[in-house]
């Protein structure tokens, strides 16, 4: 069985020697030249004595001659050659890598980074058995299953960034840092690493820090669009959305950000509307923090919300399942999705 890239990156899950051939496949490059690295340090072999490839240019026998040479200095000394997006290279040498894995050169290190690694081929059982298959992609929650843990996900930002990073990030920071940056986990560390030089003497990111640095300044406008929509400013909003589509944003792209952020004012909206309907009153201000605001902008939330009203903040999440059929279907030309972008800003409107 292959070993996933978060028990060598967080838990630290090393063999003790190691062995002839390493193969890290996944579609997360971050998390293979990662684990890759955390692998040769670990076995106290300096990356820089190892000798790179290009897979998609490099033939099997310049890799063979590297493995198999002696040192002129030390008999001894560990031949390492990692070949990067080795798909490629596979695919034209799989017959040579089987005989190689069968019988490799002493003090030989192979390292093989692939997109992917069908585990019913022969080559795949031959690394099982006589080398270390490492999976460097997002954790799962079924062995079959295509649909990231995001649960896993998120405990691998919290835990990285505070090791890593000497960032303490709360779990609402998570959530938000996720939301605005998605899933690929070299994104996430970029986005870390950035936020890390806003951080307090004791590791902390305080929330004023968070707002203005999290994100690109796409990601920062699309929170300002949303935030003019909510306080009824419909002008402002689409004269920002006007600057997004000028600088190359496709609305199918933005339409599903700024949704994110007006959803919850639905949400909200309907937890108090059930409140009232059980006699168990919601106050707005408990429902807005179940809804994912949090420090100042909760009391900027629930001005919003009150605002708006809870009649129309509780049609949100119809509108916006049909603002998203209608980019699908009868609106998905950039145009008419701007247009139906915009009469949702109008339905807003003071």
């Amino acid at each position: 069985m292959p070993t996933h890239c978060f028990d060598i990156l967080l838990q630290k899950k090393f063999p003790r020697d190691l062995p002839a051939v390493i193969v890290a496949f996944g579609d997360d490059n971050f998390l293979r030249r990662e684990s890759v690295f955390r692998i040769l340090s670990h076995a106290k072999v300096d990356p820089e004595i190892a000798r790179s490839f290009d897979g998609e240019e490099c033939a099997w026998i310049d890799v063979h001659d590297e493995l198999a040479t002696l040192s002129l200095f030390s008999e001894d000394e560990r031949r390492i050659a990692i070949v990067n997006s080795a798909d490629k290279l596979v695919k034209d040498a799989r017959v040579q890598l089987e005989k190689w894995l069968a019988k490799p050169a002493a003090s030989s290190l192979l390292v093989l980074q692939l997109s992917s690694f069908p585990s019913n081929t022969k080559l795949y059982k031959s690394a099982d058995k006589n080398g270390w298959c490492v999976q460097c992609s997002l954790p799962t929650s079924r062995p079959r299953s295509k649909t990231p843990d995001l649960k896993k996900l998120k405990e691998w930002i919290k835990n990285w960034s505070e090791t890593e990073l000497e960032l303490k990030l709360s779990s609402t920071q998570v959530n938000q840092i996720m939301d605005a940056v998605g899933t690929d986990c070299g994104l996430l560390h970029q986005e870390l690493s950035k936020l890390s030089l806003y951080t307090d003497e004791s590791g902390k990111l305080s929330e004023d820090a968070m707002r203005e640095n999290m994100g690109t300044w796409r990601t920062r406008t699309m929170w300002d669009i949303a935030d003019a929509i909510a306080d009824g400013n419909a002008a402002d909003a689409m004269l920002q959305l006007e600057k997004v589509f000028a600088a190359g944003e496709h609305p199918a792209a933005v339409i599903p950000q700024v949704a994110w952020s007006l959803r919850r004012f639905g949400r909200a909206a309907h937890l108090i509307l059930q409140g009232y309907r059980t006699g168990v009153r919601v106050p707005a201000a408990a429902a807005i923090g179940q809804c994912g605001f949090w420090g100042p902008d909760a009391k900027k939330a629930e001005a919003r919300l009150k605002r708006m009203g809870l009649r129309r903040a509780s049609m949100l999440s119809q509108w916006l399942l049909e603002l998203d059929l209608k980019i699908k279907g009868s609106h998905s030309q950039p145009a008419r999705a701007i247009f139906a972008l915009e009469e949702l800003c109008l339905k807003f409107a003071k």
